[in-house]
């Protein structure tokens, strides 16, 4: 069992973090528990939202990635206005996007300042399963994946980012996930899996 804060009336749920945090278990667990309560469930993987690492370093995903979460955004709202027991799960979003950006040219920081103002206005509340130090090296590498895309995708982060190692990077972008919650306001709570 996975020890949530009360996400009281809010339904579109938002699940943040780095890689191996916890993401994915608390995305299953949310998606069972509200089953039981009867809600309708739309729960969204990073894939699905356009974040996995095989769209990182394509051309023009920044702008395919805020026109994307503003329909996403469009059907949440309407859905939550035709259906009182509907919750969305979303498996990384606006935090997401402006820690993977590759970059935020002045059109697509004013768009994404809008999205954020549009968040704020709705039942949105943040997950952050959160790591130790000690466990970022295990759980956030995927040691697991063997393709030599992904250590080539691996490679070309450490070197866009300036880090000589993933455990290094890994501590950077879950300060960074923390710092943006706090600036941005939007409700949130740290989680340790």
């Amino acid at each position: 069992m996975i020890n949530l804060p009360d996400l009281g009336e809010n339904r579109i749920i938002v699940i943040e973090g780095i890689a191996g945090a916890g993401k994915d278990t608390i995305q299953s667990y949310l998606a069972e528990e509200y089953t039981k309560k009867g809600y309708l469930v739309y729960s969204f993987s990073e894939d699905e939202l356009l974040f996995s690492w095989k769209h990182a370093w394509m051309k023009g995903i920044e702008e395919m990635r805020l026109d994307f979460m503003n329909y996403i955004l469009d059907y949440c709202e309407k859905t939550l206005k035709e259906n009182q027991k509907v919750v969305f799960i979303l498996n990384r979003f606006h935090v997401s996007f402006s820690i993977l950006a590759k970059f935020m040219d002045e059109n697509i920081s004013r768009r994404y300042n809008q999205l954020i103002e549009r968040i704020k206005s709705m039942p949105v509340y943040v997950c952050v399963p959160t790591l130790e130090k000690h466990q970022i090296e295990a759980r956030s590498s995927h040691k697991e994946r063997k393709e030599k895309a992904w250590t080539a995708h691996q490679q070309k982060r450490l070197e866009t980012r300036g880090f000589n190692n993933l455990t290094e990077m890994y501590v950077w972008e879950q300060n960074q996930v923390l710092k943006l919650l706090k600036e941005q306001g939007i409700p949130y709570s740290l989680l340790k899996i």
